[in-house]
């Protein structure tokens, strides 16, 4: 609804606006699981985008991609989903590209979790199947290990995997042991999911897969000078996709005995996405033509 909702020369705060009401006319969740985040177009490398100092305040324009990161809170359970799509229902060349690295990424963990799987076998597939997927799309060259072992996921997803989530949007769970790691571990270690590292997936464990692909001129120009980093970085391929911010998609899991179950229930193929762009606005939203 708040993705068909959302269309050029709409404000930012107001799709934010109609993802409250919906939530509370529909559902009776009166309160939100945090401050909606819904960057636009180049403001969708900004992490956690939509607080205080950047308040979802800037309209969207026509062939922006929009990343809505929002949840809403019902009887002291909360939920965070991420959606990422162009506000005029259609992919560009380069849109696509990177949202399909993302999805294609997102599908590799949600197959390889089971119970047993542990956090750090999570964050490594997810890690080097984006770096893979940037290899075959000719942004960056190398081997994916000697890329990962150089951090160079960061520079395009510079947060964690995911989270438990419950009567928190970041659930309690998980250990930091890493005072007790070898060197060897320590160094392998990403500082973003430590309190899951060693974390051994259960049944019924409930938690977020949200891996993402983001083009921040200041966190690729330093790379891409970097003696370690920068010879795996096709900076002239790079270049074609600076300026359109970047995509997140985050599906909630459940696990389950044989493997997990993705509870979250959104378009998520291009095609998928097209097709439901396609269609007109709902009409159960009085407001909407005052936009």
């Amino acid at each position: 609804m708040v993705m068909r909702s959302g269309r050029p020369g709409i404000m930012e705060y107001q799709v934010s606006s109609i993802f409250m009401y919906y939530c509370y006319k529909f559902g009776g969740g009166r309160e939100m699981g945090y401050i909606p985040i819904c960057p636009s177009g180049d403001r969708s490398k900004i992490l956690h985008y939509g607080g205080q100092s950047a308040p979802n305040d800037f309209q969207i324009k026509d062939g922006d991609m929009c990343l809505f990161d929002m949840g809403g809170e019902y009887h002291c359970y909360l939920t965070d989903i991420t959606t990422s799509f162009p506000v005029n229902g259609r992919f560009t060349e380069t849109q696509r590209t990177v949202y399909n690295i993302v999805l294609e990424t997102m599908q590799d963990v949600v197959n390889a979790i089971k119970p047993g799987y542990t956090w750090r076998e999570a964050r490594r597939q997810c890690y080097k199947s984006l770096l893979g997927y940037l290899k075959k799309e000719g942004l960056v060259v190398g081997e994916v290990q000697d890329m990962y072992d150089v951090k160079l996921h960061r520079v395009f997803m510079p947060h964690g995997i995911g989270h438990f989530i419950g009567c928190d949007v970041h659930d309690v769970g998980g250990q930091a042991s890493y005072w007790c790691w070898s060197d060897s571990e320590v160094k392998d270690v990403d500082w973003y999911d430590d309190t899951l590292e060693w974390c051994p997936l259960e049944r019924n464990m409930v938690m977020t897969i949200e891996p993402g692909c983001y083009f921040n001129d200041v966190l690729l120009d330093p790379a891409i000078k970097d003696e370690k980093q920068g010879k795996f970085m096709v900076a002239d391929e790079i270049s074609r996709y600076r300026g359109m911010g970047g995509v997140r998609i985050e599906e909630v899991f459940v696990v389950t005995e044989g493997g997990c179950e993705v509870i979250s229930d959104l378009p998520r193929t291009v095609e998928e996405v097209e097709a439901f762009m396609s269609n007109p606005a709902p009409s159960d939203i009085p407001f909407l033509d005052t936009f």
